[in-house]
């Protein structure tokens, strides 16, 4: 019987590399890996690796249509977002599968400020938030909160780039000012909004043609290298356990009905942090991908995350009973070291071995 062929892109990546690690364990699928690093493509485990251009480059369409008419995958998987806004673009005109949300809602939740204005008419709730213009926009927004501590942060991007605490008007001007300079992000680029100090929360799910499949949630307990981090926090975490909270899929659910129009297709990973009133807020949708750590959504409950998209993907039916799956894991993640998910028992029998 002839594998199925899925292109993953970034690999040799860490996202990548989570969704690799998943497949590689069924032998009915041919992997191949894209990336612009000849080094990164190089170490991952895939069964076939081609070095890409940037998805912003001028010939990123042209080289990949040529590799996937030669390769003729059944499929291919995004990990980052700026190929996932290209690939959105020029679906059409690609001789594969592409699982994807409507393009529509790629372009919006890929703008961060685009995204606070959609919620803000459609009555999903966000932190209150500001675009900065220009610098001098900043004392007038610092005087529209009561609290000392905000959020300064970059329109677009992931893994928290461009985002920091700050106290006063003077270190967001100071931290903007620094990423125009060093980074060659403009003033425009970022918005300051209401620090959300409550739990933070990753919600996973996937749907296709309006009907979800499967949604898993995982609280963030600690983040990797928070030390180091202006912050002390990021998207990725260094300690994070699965959660079974009705409320919470109800929120995510009726977030991504709206963002859909009921529609919804493919993968939607959302943000969420609680507000001081222990409210759930959403902090950003990184649309049509998986989690960094998608691996624990893999391994808990009886149904994984990859195997129903996979399926889902393909015309196959994934027979999902209980779209809200769910058993108690631990993912555990440190640089330079393999994720570990863990059961509590197994945690309490290994501290007592």
């Amino acid at each position: 019987m002839s594998k199925t062929k899925v292109v993953i892109t970034g690999a040799g990546g860490g996202g990548a590399n989570n969704i690799i690690t998943t497949i590689k364990e069924r032998e009915e699928y041919f992997l191949i890996g894209f990336d612009i690093s000849e080094y990164k493509v190089a170490r991952a485990d895939v069964d076939r690796r081609f070095i890409v251009p940037l998805a912003s480059a001028p010939d990123y369409e042209e080289r990949i249509s040529r590799i996937i008419s030669e390769q003729k995958p059944a499929l291919i998987i995004p990990t980052n977002d700026p190929e996932v806004e290209k690939l959105s673009e020029i679906r059409e005109r690609l001789d594969t599968q592409l699982f994807f949300p409507d393009h529509e809602s790629v372009v919006l939740c890929l703008n961060k400020w685009n995204f606070y204005n959609f919620a803000v008419e459609n009555g999903i709730r966000m932190a209150e938030t500001y675009h900065v213009e220009n610098l001098d926009d900043v004392d007038d927004i610092f005087s529209r909160f009561s609290s000392d501590l905000l959020w300064c942060r970059a329109i677009k991007g992931a893994g928290s780039k461009g985002a920091t605490k700050v106290k006063d008007a003077e270190q967001a001007r100071w931290w903007i000012k620094y990423w125009n300079e060093m980074r060659g992000m403009l003033i425009s680029d970022f918005t300051i909004s209401e620090f959300l100090p409550g739990q933070d929360f990753a919600c996973q799910s996937t749907w296709k043609n309006g009907k979800l499949i499967l949604m898993k949630a995982a609280e963030r307990l600690s983040y990797i290298e928070a030390a180091s981090r202006p912050s002390n926090m990021s998207s990725s975490p260094e300690l994070a356990k699965t959660v079974y909270d009705k409320e919470l899929f109800d929120f995510c659910i009726d977030v991504i009905g709206k963002l859909s129009g009921g529609q919804a297709h493919g993968n939607y990973d959302i943000d969420i942090k609680m507000n001081s009133r222990n409210e759930y807020c959403v902090t950003e949708i990184n649309i049509g991908r998986f989690f960094m750590i998608t691996n624990l959504f893999n391994l808990s409950g009886k149904y994984s995350m990859i195997d129903t998209y996979l399926k889902l993907a393909i015309g196959e039916d994934p027979e999902i009973d209980d779209p809200f799956d769910f058993s108690e894991l631990y993912l555990i993640r440190s640089l330079d070291t393999l994720p570990t998910v863990l059961s509590p028992d197994e945690i309490t029998r290994r501290l007592q071995d």
